[in-house]
């Protein structure tokens, strides 16, 4: 899943399981293997707010890593993607809101 993360993000791959903002103003991304599937998986869901110019951009490199348009009906304002178990996550603009 790491390189759907590293896709959205739009970060850079520290070993094999962590993420880092290449800029150095975000927070670092880890994603931890669980020994066992926890019954209330999937109850995450993350916004990532980009430049609604780099939307599109940002949303082709993540589905060509491996992830999936959920919906794009309220696109420009955001589109729903996933990772290949599931995990939902919005990709966020600017344009259109209020």
């Amino acid at each position: 899943m790491l390189p759907f993360w590293r896709a959205l993000l739009g970060y850079r791959q520290i070993d094999d399981d962590y993420l880092a903002d290449p800029a150095r103003r975000g927070p670092g991304f880890g994603l931890q293997p669980m020994d066992a599937r926890r019954p209330q998986s999937n109850r995450m869901h993350h916004d990532v707010a980009v430049l609604h110019d780099q939307a599109e951009a940002r949303i082709a490199a993540a589905l060509a890593a491996g992830g999936q348009l959920v919906s794009d009906a309220h696109a420009p304002k955001w589109w729903v993607l996933a990772d290949a178990e599931g995990n939902a996550a919005c990709v966020a603009t600017w344009v259109g809101r209020e």
